[in-house]
């Protein structure tokens, strides 16, 4: 009796044991930590380059964002647009931009602006020929105004369709730029 109890206990320790061993699974989508976007506007027919930028380098909640800067448009100018999100927390900083391009069939940036005061349009696309909009072409309104341009990150493995809602996905981020067009 002794003796089948030593060898249910010790199988029971080689169990164990090997359950300790077998390793964590990693997420491939782990969502990671965006502290910095940036929005590069060229002016059409120019080299003139304008950055706006957020930066929260602890993140969603903690502390305040370090920098959101407000974005000023000439009226009736076009822009070339180029988006680039980091992850400033580490070093050297880590460009998640290349994980957005790297993975853009599950990816998707929104541009949601008030008062009409710039149209967004010729969004990239990824490898399906669906939007991405790293890069887009910015309108800005014939008039002058003020308002907000909301730029959100959704990440949709696996479900990204043509003409998708802004509600369908994780939202990355989403950050609400103060808009003057002057």
């Amino acid at each position: 009796m002794k003796r089948t109890q030593i060898v249910i206990s010790m199988m029971l320790l080689v169990f164990m044991g090997l359950q300790g061993c077998k390793k964590d699974k990693v997420d491939p989508n782990e969502e990671e930590l965006i502290t910095t976007v940036r929005v590069k506007l060229t002016e059409s027919g120019t080299n003139t380059q304008s950055v706006f930028e957020f930066r929260d380098l602890d993140g969603d909640g903690g502390a305040a964002p370090s920098k959101f800067d407000q974005i000023v448009l000439t009226r009736g100018k076009v822009y070339s647009c180029t988006l680039e999100v980091l992850n400033e927390s580490v070093s050297p900083a880590d460009n998640i931009t290349n994980e957005i391009l790297a993975e853009a069939n599950d990816h998707e940036f929104f541009f949601q602006v008030t008062d009409a005061l710039v149209a967004v349009s010729n969004l990239s696309k990824d490898g399906k020929g669906l939007p991405l909009g790293v890069t887009s072409t910015w309108t800005a309104a014939a008039t002058a105004g003020t308002g907000t341009v909301n730029i959100t990150l959704k990440h949709k493995p696996g479900i990204k369709a043509a003409g998708d809602s802004f509600a369908i996905g994780d939202t990355d981020i989403s950050l609400d730029f103060s808009l003057r067009v002057q």
